[in-house]
């Protein structure tokens, strides 16, 4: 009898330690099983702009937050908690979904989603007027259902927006077209124009700051916007500049594109560093090609692609972010270069051969 305990107490410690480990085992990859939900936020939408990137003083931007079932099962009754970092102002767009909120936080009901089905939440954020520093602030998904729940966190930056560049552009298109009045009275420029000169000028820039942008407001070409506007406006640059044949024709050209937007569109002045650029750009490459005014197809491209590198940069680097507060997205500045160099290598190539048959100029 005692041998017998003993045994049976030996064969219930072995079974123990057979086939305890195995719930214990079993329990683990129960719970370091993988999640059944993948969960994700996109701010803003818009593809041009820096991912997950807000800028303060923004006007609202929509953000979406995607939940898929990536599990094997369908789930029922999912419910979907959004926190909202307390830096941001929400509200709710219309959608499928009944979505409650409460201060920052968010409730939707999605009810069942089966195996690989998704829903996109839909709500638009608006970053504060200004902040001091660059801030990185967290939205949390908590997703509950029957059986579990899931939380994740997705960060996103607040960043000031770039006040004293607002300032210095100003400050250095007011000192650049100061310093353009002085060397054009220092030298004499304006004598050179005759009146059929500023004339000339005057119908080209008519054409380019109220016809073409007529055309880009009413016909919204997208990412190829900037593309189809820098053809023509290079076209007539070419134009102005075999016609007039004077120093610095193109940035007297776009001064007068300039002045007209502020009276037809109501541009700022805070502009003109951004349209003296492009006429800059272009004088100086004919003063450093020997006063050549587009005389040469390669010239003529020459002139064109460098007022699209020039004027893209400008526009996307500095003045569209202090003016509008966007953060554009390396990638996109770039094909917007391409796009615009594109733009300026046809455009020049055009203007060459309709500055030709305007002038009657011959190679």
């Amino acid at each position: 009898m005692k041998y017998r305990l003993i045994l049976a107490a030996v064969l219930a410690l072995i079974l123990a330690v057979y086939f305890v480990p195995g719930v214990i085992i079993s329990g683990a990859v129960s719970s370091s099983s993988p999640p059944p939900f993948a969960c994700s936020l996109e701010i803003p939408l818009d593809k041009s702009q820096t991912s997950n990137v807000l800028v303060a003083g923004q006007t609202w931007e929509r953000a979406r937050v995607n939940i898929q079932n990536i599990g094997s099962e369908p789930l029922h009754n999912i419910t979907v908690l959004i926190e909202i970092p307390q830096d941001l102002e929400i509200d709710i767009p219309s959608q499928p979904y009944h979505i409650t909120k409460e201060e920052q936080n968010l409730e939707a009901e999605i009810g069942d989603l089966s195996p690989g089905q998704s829903i996109d939440l839909f709500l638009d954020a608006k970053p504060p007027a200004s902040i001091e520093f660059k801030k990185e602030v967290p939205f949390k998904i908590h997703v509950v259902y029957p059986g579990g729940e899931q939380q994740s966190e997705q960060f996103i930056n607040i960043v000031p927006p770039p006040s004293w560049l607002t300032y210095f552009t100003i400050l250095a298109s007011l000192l650049l077209f100061a310093g353009i009045l002085v060397a054009v009275k220092h030298f004499g420029v304006l004598e050179l124009f005759s009146t059929v000169d500023l004339i000339t000028i005057a119908l080209l820039a008519a054409i380019i700051a109220v016809v073409f942008r007529y055309i880009s407001k009413l016909i919204n070409l997208g990412w190829f916007d900037g593309l189809i506007i820098a053809i023509p406006t290079v076209i007539l640059m070419i134009v102005a500049l075999q016609l007039v044949r004077k120093p610095g024709t193109a940035t007297l050209l776009f001064a007068c594109v300039l002045l007209i937007s502020i009276v037809v569109w109501g541009s700022q002045i805070m502009w003109l560093g951004f349209y003296l650029a492009e006429g800059v750009i272009v004088d100086l490459l004919v003063f450093l090609f020997g006063m050549d005014y587009a005389d040469r197809r390669l010239t003529a491209a020459v002139y064109g692609i460098s007022r699209g590198m020039v004027s893209t940069l400008v526009f996307y680097m500095l003045y569209a972010p202090v003016e509008w507060k966007i953060s554009y997205a390396p990638w996109y500045v770039g094909v917007q270069l391409a796009l615009a160099c594109a733009g300026g290598l046809i455009g020049g190539l055009l203007g060459y051969d309709t500055a030709v048959k305007m002038s009657g100029a011959r190679l």
